[in-house]
């Protein structure tokens, strides 16, 4: 199957989810007053689990593999609590950032589930931030690709169109970027490569794509606002680099476009 976790998790509603939290925080609270906020993320997971053992939770465990599959790739993501069918995402961070909402949303929408909780320990009183996952696995799956800007200029060009739509018509759409670039990456095999980055015939540094072919390669985002602005950028990029194109991929919400950048 294309995902999977060897541990069954219910998909609690916002009221069950709430219920099992109030131990949670009050566990979470005390494993904070005990350590201070000055512990690595792995001592506050290891500590708050033995306090929902010592409390009576009989379903705790740490670090819970999940697998997303797609044909002979796959990637393993881990789950740092799940007690009693809650799923918690701990972190030692100066705040929560939107990158730590994409995280935990990318995890409930991979189990199907619609509540996961953020835990912050590193704040000066443990912070909370439960967020709810926007989609069922059938509306992830309701997506449309457009491939009107697209351009096959070899054989591996068509080859990533017919992948591009294997991939979301196996996992769905609404997953984090980074999985479907690396899934398509393997699958290809398009391996990612250092270019080098010149300007004025200056190489500056080196910048990370897959590579079709020797000059082509392709570049996968989740971008949802300010879309005709983006372009504008990749195309600067392209133009440091020595390749003939860049095929950009962009999941926006339900709509994924394929579009092929010329230098």
């Amino acid at each position: 199957m294309p995902i999977d976790c060897p541990m069954p998790i219910a998909n609690l509603t916002r009221d069950e989810f709430i219920e099992r939290d109030d131990l949670v925080m009050k566990c979470a609270y005390a494993t904070q007053n005990n350590l201070g906020i000055l512990c690595e993320e792995q001592v506050y997971e290891n500590e708050l689990a033995d306090r929902l053992r010592a409390a009576g939770i009989k379903d705790v465990m740490t670090q819970v593999p999940l697998r997303v599959a797609h044909g002979p790739f796959s990637k393993e993501y881990r789950l740092d609590l799940v007690a009693n069918d809650a799923v918690y995402e701990l972190k030692t961070v100066e705040h929560f950032t939107p990158a730590h909402d994409a995280q935990v949303f990318n995890y409930a929408m991979c189990l199907g589930i619609r509540c996961i909780k953020l835990l912050n320990f590193s704040d000066t009183k443990v912070k909370g931030k439960l967020r709810l996952a926007p989609l069922t696995a059938a509306q992830r799956h309701a997506c449309n690709i457009s491939t009107s800007g697209w351009q096959p200029l070899s054989p591996q060009c068509q080859l990533l169109k017919e992948q591009l739509a294997n991939l979301v018509d196996d996992l769905g759409g609404f997953l984090e970027a980074s999985l479907y670039q690396e899934a398509l990456s393997f699958i290809l095999p398009a391996p990612e490569t250092r270019l080098i980055v010149t300007s004025n015939g200056i190489p500056l540094g080196t910048h990370p794509l897959p590579m079709l072919t020797d000059h082509i390669a392709f570049h996968v985002s989740a971008y949802t606002d300010y879309i005709g602005h983006r372009r504008p950028h990749l195309q600067r990029l392209l133009a440091t680099l020595p390749l003939k194109c860049l095929h950009w991929i962009n999941f926006n919400h339900h709509d994924i476009t394929l579009t092929t950048l010329i230098k």
